[in-house]
C-alpha cells in the first residue's frame, strides 16, 4: 500500500551545516512553461496576458540545444547533483522531447535522482513506456480533483477521469525502479473526499499526500485570503521565516536558458544564461549569487521586490533547511570572517 508522505525528500541534511556548497543539491529544469491547465490557485489562471503584466512572464519551450548545454555544464560540478527535476511553471509532458531529456541526463550520470512533476493529463501507455525506459526515477503527479467535473471546475480541462486512472495504474504496474507519487491540493477535494483519495490511489502509487493550498502566486485572487496563516503546504505551522533557503542549494533554468537561484516564477535575480559565456558552475560560485545569499542572511529579502511577494520560505521550505537562527555564522563562512 502507498505511504502517506509529503513530496519533500526523505534524505536530508541540516542545510545550516552544509552551506556554502560547491555543487547545488537540486537543479530544476523547465522543459516548457506552457500549461494545458488553468488551475484557479495557479499563475496560469491569469492567462498569458495577465502573467505578462504580473510577472513579465511569457511561456516558452526549451529546445534540445539549450538542454544539451545544461547537461554538459552540470557535469562540470565537483559532485553529482542530488536531484534533477524536470518541472516548473508549466506542464513538462507538453515537450515531446521529455523521454529523450531524461535519457540524456541519465546517460551523463549527473544526478543521483531524476524526477518529473506533471499533471499527467497527457500520460498515455506509450509515453509511460518511454519514460520508464528512459531511466526515470520518480513521477510526481499533481491531481486537481477526484472526478471529471471537479477537473473542469478547478482547472478548466475536460479530463476523462476513468481513463486517467487507467493510465496511472498502467504506469504503476510497469514502473520498474521508478516510483510514483500522487498529491492533491485540499481545495481540489470536496468535503469528505479525503478517504476516497486514499482509497483510489492506495494501491496504485508508492506515496501520496494531501497538500494545503498556499498563496504561492501574487495577483491570484483565489488564494488572497490565505496570507495571514503561517502554515506550509504540508500542514506544519511555524514562526514566519525571514531567510529564504532555496538560493543556497538550488539552481533553476527557464526554457530560454536563464538561470535563477530558486524555482519561483518571479526571477528575483538572473545569474546568467547557459547559452552565454558563463557556465552553471561559474554562476553558482559567482559574486552575484553570494551577494544575494548575504542579503537573505541579513534578513533584507523584502528589499528585493520579487522576494517581497514570494511565500516560498513559509510554503515549501523544509524545517531542516531553515537558516534564520544560523544566519550570522553562515555570513562568516561566506565572507571568510568566521568567529
Amino acid at each position: 500500500m502507498s505511504k502517506i508522505i509529503p513530496i519533500n525528500s526523505l534524505e536530508r541534511v541540516p542545510l545550516c551545516e552544509a552551506v556554502p556548497l560547491d555543487t547545488p543539491f537540486s537543479v530544476y529544469i523547465f522543459p516548457t512553461t506552457f500549461c494545458n491547465f488553468k488551475c484557479v490557485y495557479c499563475a496560469h489562471s491569469l492567462g498569458h496576458k495577465g502573467m505578462k503584466l504580473e510577472y513579465d512572464f511569457t511561456p516558452q519551450v526549451m529546445n534540445m540545444d539549450t538542454y544539451q548545454r545544461i547537461i554538459q555544464q552540470l557535469g562540470e560540478f565537483p559532485h553529482k547533483i542530488k536531484l534533477l527535476s524536470l518541472t516548473g511553471h508549466g506542464e513538462p509532458l507538453l515537450n515531446s522531447n521529455l523521454p529523450e531529456m531524461v535519457s540524456m541526463a541519465k546517460t551523463a550520470d549527473i544526478a543521483n535522482r531524476i524526477e518529473i512533476i506533471t499533471n499527467a493529463s497527457l500520460l498515455t501507455k506509450e509515453l509511460a513506456d518511454s519514460l520508464i525506459a528512459s531511466g526515470l526515477d520518480g513521477l510526481r503527479v499533481s491531481l486537481q480533483g477526484m472526478n471529471s467535473d471537479k477537473y473542469k471546475k478547478v482547472c478548466g480541462f475536460n479530463l476523462d477521469f476513468d481513463k486517467f486512472i487507467g493510465n496511472l495504474s498502467y504506469f504503476y504496474e510497469h514502473k520498474d525502479k521508478c516510483d510514483l507519487f500522487v498529491k492533491v491540493m485540499d481545495v481540489a477535494l470536496d468535503k469528505g473526499e479525503e478517504d476516497l483519495f486514499y482509497q483510489t490511489f492506495g494501491g496504485i502509487s508508492d506515496r501520496m499526500f494531501i497538500e494545503h493550498c498556499r498563496p504561492v502566486y501574487s495577483g491570484v485572487e483565489f488564494t488572497e485570503d490565505l496570507h495571514n496563516e503561517v502554515l506550509d503546504r504540508y500542514g506544519n505551522s511555524h514562526v514566519r521565516r525571514d531567510v529564504c533557503p532555496l538560493c543556497f542549494f538550488q539552481l533553476c533554468i527557464f526554457p530560454n536558458g536563464d538561470v535563477v537561484p530558486c524555482d519561483a516564477i518571479y526571477k528575483p535575480i538572473v545569474l546568467g544564461n547557459v547559452n552565454a559565456s558563463r557556465t552553471l558552475r561559474e554562476m553558482f560560485a559567482s559574486k552575484e549569487l553570494k551577494d544575494f545569499q548575504i542579503m537573505q542572511l541579513h534578513k533584507k529579502r523584502n528589499e528585493n521586490p520579487k522576494c517581497a511577494v514570494c511565500v516560498a520560505p513559509d510554503d515549501v521550505s523544509h524545517s531542516l533547511d531553515v537558516l534564520d537562527d544560523s544566519a550570522e555564522a553562515i555570513i562568516g563562512r561566506l565572507t571568510g570572517n568566521n568567529i
